[in-house]
């Protein structure tokens, strides 16, 4: 016992924060072994300490205290440890360790201090009609959030520690009745093999597992919703939750999830369908007008009417730049303006954001540095661009955009056509976890074609997506 306690001072430095308290039950000697900041010293005091003075006053005759303490002290979550590398983990884990002189079992009392915030609205998704609540960082918060919507016992979860200094708890959640045990037993494997320092967010976790570089396209989307997680749950997807993490990873996911949103349950089927259409095209302009518009005023004038084309020439008259680096500069302008929305303080970003967009496209447009058609091809891109919240599907729209532009510059609406092909052939190459990214268009599903653009009635959508689950029943009515 003292070697242990003597090794662990050596180990971390004689720390301060790990507090040591000696206590003796007949004649035995006991430590008391917690890291301050993280426990509660209302639990230690009031159970732990309480109750071993307890077994003081009552037993006194030679007993067995791994057997008394563990059953005498209620109220906790105790494990019994025997290792010293057991010991260390939970030690920094909230617990309090208590070590028994010629005893080689240890016990370890959850006495963790609550360190995580309320549960809150959600800041990223927001909806109109749903649930309020949203993931926090506390794993054990989070796991109640899912378990408190799915009450049965197909709701399974296998847990992983990464991280060779954090020893980070990740929660993989899965159906066990309606998800691919393939899938589950690929993501376990792929979280195993993670050998890394620590892992601090699930954004470390996400980037590690869909090797971040293979395509600029999202293939594991981020929630911080709770009703999101769940559904994605049910459809026969896995969701992994990282502990000090309030964001959850699920998988796989494909470009027909980025174009849904948790708002599409709530309403009826005609109405989110047309928005669901305005989604996609809000997608479509944003990735192609600026390239379209180079490509016309720079190669294919004949595609415009004669009164349009005066209209454009006489706008861009005392413009110096090529139309490409005039986008280029207006593009760049307001991405700037939107990532400094990101990091400014939320009481000043939006008024800032509006003024800085205000003053910058007037000035340029009265200093002749670019057209007011310019100002108006921007906005309308970057308007679009807003109605996805994902932001690597934001960036990735990003990169393809100045594709598309480079495109329109050198070979006019050629150039547009060939990178647009591009486009599609490296969409239809993309997999997540095994699925083809463009499901269920390509290849064609009739069940998944049910819910992609046009929405059909609840009691229509009977069946799961094939590709994701082989338990296809989805919904049916009970005979009356």
């Amino acid at each position: 016992m003292e070697n242990i306690v003597n090794k662990l001072k050596n180990d971390t430095n004689n720390l301060s924060d790990i507090i040591y308290r000696i206590k003796y039950i007949n004649n035995q000697k006991i430590y008391i072994i917690y890291n301050e900041p993280l426990v509660s010293s209302d639990k230690i005091s009031d159970f732990i300490i309480r109750s071993l003075d307890f077994i003081d006053n009552k037993y006194n005759k030679e007993i067995d205290l791994v057997s008394v303490i563990k059953n005498d002290i209620n109220n906790f979550k105790v494990t019994e440890i025997n290792k010293y590398e057991d010991i260390v983990f939970y030690l920094h884990n909230g617990f309090t360790i208590i070590l028994i002189e010629n005893s080689n079992t240890y016990l370890a009392f959850e006495t963790k201090r609550d360190l995580s915030r309320s549960i809150s609205n959600p800041t990223t998704e927001t909806t109109l009609r749903g649930p309020s609540d949203a993931f926090v960082e506390d794993i054990q918060t989070n796991t109640g959030l899912i378990k408190r919507r799915i009450k049965s016992n197909n709701l399974w979860s296998n847990d992983v520690y990464v991280g060779r200094e954090t020893k980070t708890k990740i929660t993989i959640f899965y159906m066990n009745n309606i998800t691919n045990k393939k899938l589950v037993k690929e993501v376990e494997k792929q979280l195993k093999t993670i050998d890394i320092d620590g892992i601090i967010s699930s954004g470390t976790v996400k980037n590690l597992i869909e090797n971040e570089n293979k395509s600029l396209f999202p293939t594991i989307s981020t929630s911080e919703r709770p009703d999101r997680a769940c559904d994605a749950l049910l459809e026969g997807k896995i969701v992994i939750m990282v502990d000090t993490s309030s964001f959850v990873l699920i998988l796989p996911s494909l470009l027909n999830d980025y174009f849904k949103s948790t708002e599409d349950n709530y309403g009826k089927a005609f109405n989110v369908t047309f928005t669901r259409i305005i989604r996609y095209l809000a997608f479509f302009i944003t990735l192609l007008t600026p390239g379209i518009y180079i490509a016309i005023t720079t190669y294919n004038q004949e595609m415009l009417p004669t009164e349009l084309l005066i209209s454009f020439a006489s706008q861009r008259n005392l413009v110096p730049f090529p139309a490409f680096f005039e986008a280029l500069l207006m593009i760049l302008s307001f991405e700037i303006l939107r990532e400094s929305d990101l990091r400014i303080p939320n009481f000043s970003s939006s008024a800032l954001s509006i003024v800085g967009a205000l003053i910058l496209g007037e000035a340029a447009v009265n200093a002749g540095i670019v057209s007011p058609i310019m100002i108006i091809v921007v906005s309308v891109t970057a308007i679009s661009a807003l109605l996805f919240t994902e932001p690597e599907l934001i960036y990735a729209v990003r990169i393809y955009r100045i594709l598309f532009m480079l495109g329109g510059a050198f070979m006019g609406i050629i150039g547009i056509i060939f990178v647009f092909i591009f486009f599609i052939v490296k969409l239809s190459s993309l997999k997540s976890f095994g699925k083809t990214y463009l499901m269920p268009y390509a290849p064609t599903y009739k069940a998944g074609l049910k819910n992609s653009i046009i929405k059909f009635r609840v009691e229509n959508i009977k069946d799961r997506l094939p590709y994701l689950s082989k338990n296809k029943t989805k919904f049916r009515r009970k005979s009356s």
